[in-house]
């Protein structure tokens, strides 16, 4: 605990001061008639025991007593990412003829452990197929995007590939945004086959939205279009990724994780509390209880 105003505690001098110099022009000064109740020596000690108490209390409370305790945010502003998934039906074959290991499900795994990870950011999920909605809205509560993640399904948002549609989407999540830094994370193993955004709307978007956009080509090359991928990538500040098989998956999420660190710089919050109101309250009420037995002595 610590004073806002400690020169206020010098008025402790003052009134010491003019108690030993001069105690009665100081009576005379607070209260006209106190030479009534002069003969009564206790009844005197008893009063000047409240108005130290009311003087001490008035100049404590002036002097601000306050307690200082610094606290850190939950949670620091300071990226948004949205995660795009392609749940078209191909995702539901097998990486390649030697490793047999189902695409989407591996991708459900990984990215339950990268959501995890991501304990600073806010994240939002997008699903696509032949058209992309929101499985979930940008949001600090990552239990419930990982919780989302188990219901996917291939062939939930339709057969083909509307990959333009898809990053439309994710830059209108993100449009509204004021993180420092949006982030868009697509993955997809197959080529731009439906949807009703071109290509270039979609690039407008998230250069209007200033997002940094990564792509992930999983399973076969030849299924999907690594060049594009990587000039919508390059031309968005990010990067172009291949998976060919669920360890290259794992570590290109890990990749992400290391470019787009969670961890962010949070300025200190300082809640102060103030506690003038308790002795200004004793102050308050020592006074009242001088003024009563005051107006007794002179009764008397």
């Amino acid at each position: 605990m610590h004073f806002e105003y400690p020169w206020v505690l010098t008025l402790f001098l003052l009134f010491v001061v003019c108690e030993r110099k001069c105690p009665l022009r100081l009576e005379l000064l607070y209260f006209p008639h106190i030479d009534h109740i002069v003969r009564h020596t206790k009844s005197v000690s008893v009063m000047q025991a409240f108005k130290w108490m009311a003087w001490s209390g008035l100049i404590v409370a002036l002097a601000s007593p306050v307690t200082e305790e610094e606290l850190r945010p939950t949670h620091a502003l300071g990226r948004d990412m949205v995660l795009v998934v392609d749940a078209s039906r191909s995702m539901d074959e097998g990486f390649s003829i030697v490793r047999s290991e189902h695409k989407f499900d591996t991708l459900k795994r990984i990215l339950k452990n990268f959501i995890e990870k991501r304990v600073n950011d806010r994240l939002g999920l997008v699903v696509f197929g032949e058209y992309a909605y929101i499985a979930s809205p940008v949001t600090f509560d990552h239990r419930l995007v990982a919780a989302m993640i188990p219901s996917l399904q291939v062939g939930m948002a339709g057969e083909k590939t509307a990959i333009y549609d898809a990053l439309g989407m994710a830059a209108k999540l993100l449009k509204n945004s004021e993180a420092k830094t949006k982030v868009v994370v697509l993955l997809t193993d197959g080529r731009n086959t439906a949807g009703r955004i071109p290509l270039e709307v979609a690039q407008k978007l998230l250069k209007q939205y200033h997002i940094r956009l990564y792509t992930i080509g999983i399973g076969r090359s030849r299924q999907y279009d690594p060049a594009l991928l990587e000039r919508l990538a390059e031309e968005n500040g990010g990067r172009f990724f291949s998976a060919a098989d669920p360890e290259g998956l794992e570590k290109v999420y890990g990749e992400i994780d290391r470019l787009e660190p969670s961890e962010v710089e949070q300025e200190p919050v300082i809640h102060t509390t103030y506690h003038y109101s308790y002795p200004l309250f004793v102050g308050a009420m020592s006074l009242l209880i001088y003024l009563f037995l005051l107006n007794r002595s002179e009764a008397v």
